[in-house]
């Protein structure tokens, strides 16, 4: 199993997301959301290989797609690391 290192910029975005699904839909909903963005993440330790490459970087990172958002991460072989985590809507290419 890989390691799983989490960025403070992808850290940042789990709050972010936290809060605005608190606003915008409820503490439950938005503890249901987090607890699946964060088993998702998890997963990746497990199967790092598991997301494509994001096309048209310029440094190559793999992504994985979770519900409205995407985790965006690369893997050096032994360390996961998780760069950001973006709605599907927003400019990854501008943001990575």
């Amino acid at each position: 199993m890989a390691e799983l290192e989490v960025r403070p910029t992808a850290s940042a975005d789990i709050a972010g997301i936290y809060a605005y699904s608190v606003e915008q839909f409820g503490v439950d909903a938005a503890d249901k959301y987090h607890d699946g963005l964060e088993a998702a993440i998890s997963r990746l330790a497990e199967f790092p290989m598991s997301g494509p490459v994001y096309p048209g970087l310029r440094r190559p990172m793999r992504y994985l797609a979770f519900r409205r958002h995407h985790i965006f991460y690369d893997f050096d072989g032994t360390t996961v690391r998780i760069a950001r985590i973006l709605h599907h809507a927003m400019d990854v290419r501008r943001l990575l």
